[in-house]
């Protein structure tokens, strides 16, 4: 049966105890929650409260955080992504996710001076952009090895966002390609079904060159509101909706989350079996 989780957003954007919806998450018949970082009230993180509140309900863990894992000189945010995977050796989740940030992709042809501007994503000439990411994916994996050694296993998702870098399918696909030469495990997709319409890509394009990396989805509905603005709109019930269809081309054993603000705790059991009994592709996937 598919994993279902719940994102404390789902529940307002207000920061605040995120531990408190452990029992209401469990009751709604969810499999885990997932803790995001800027819902934490200023101070101290309560990272040990979730931890505690999440074993004492059974619940499974991702940590959601706010950053970029490649900063604007495609370099590994090194610092901050230690950082996090502190705040992970408390929280203990089974995965972290975060966005893509500026990865250097190959551009395919030299330039001046080895770098080129495409569609707000930097790219880097062939010989540039593989010394550049075989070293920092080799640093990559040597911090998410020093972690496992700690702390047991972890799963870094890396979550399409609504930037036009982090949002860009091929960029996106070129860094997995990447992290899958370079041998480096543990690595996968968050595939948000509703940030592509954001950035103006084509969602069922971007199933099919990344589904084989996914291992997360994000499922929510996007429409264009009265004044011509995209909004975030929970999923709808018919059985032709597109985040239905869009789900079949993306693996049938990835765990599923509502990522969008649900009426009223009430409604949480309902949107968990929808995504629970919508169907995807059969097969595993790339580990």
């Amino acid at each position: 049966m598919k994993s279902v989780f719940v994102p404390t957003s789902a529940f307002g954007n207000t920061p605040g105890l995120q531990h408190e919806w452990t029992q209401t998450v469990r009751a709604a018949g969810a499999d885990g929650i997932e803790i995001r970082r800027e819902l934490f009230p200023p101070g101290e993180l309560p990272l040990a409260e979730c931890r505690e509140a999440n074993r004492n309900s059974g619940l499974r863990c991702i940590y959601s955080v706010p950053m970029e894992l490649w900063d604007e000189a495609g370099r590994l945010n090194e610092t901050q992504l230690s950082e996090v995977l502190e705040e992970a050796g408390i929280l203990r989740p089974e995965m972290v996710k975060v966005s893509l940030g500026h990865f250097m992709a190959a551009a395919g042809g030299d330039t001046e001076e080895g770098v080129t501007e495409a569609a707000g994503v930097r790219k880097a000439s062939d010989g540039q952009a593989s010394r550049s990411s075989d070293e920092r994916l080799t640093r990559l994996g040597g911090l998410l090895e020093q972690y496992r050694a700690l702390h047991g296993p972890l799963t870094l998702l890396v979550e399409n966002d609504q930037t036009p870098h982090g949002g860009d399918a091929g960029n996106l696909k070129a860094f997995f390609q990447a992290v899958e030469r370079s041998g480096l495990g543990g690595v996968r997709m968050t595939f948000d079904t509703g940030n592509w319409i954001y950035v103006g890509e084509e969602p069922m394009r971007a199933a099919l060159e990344l589904g084989p990396y996914t291992a997360y989805i994000h499922c929510k509905h996007v429409v264009y509101s009265e004044d011509n603005a995209l909004q975030t709109v929970p999923i709808p019930e018919e059985e032709d909706a597109f985040w239905r269809e869009l789900l079949a081309y993306l693996p049938d054993c990835a765990s599923r989350a509502i990522e969008f603000t649900i009426p009223g705790p009430e409604s949480l059991s309902r949107y968990l079996m929808m995504l629970r009994q919508a169907r995807g592709m059969p097969g595993k996937g790339r580990k």
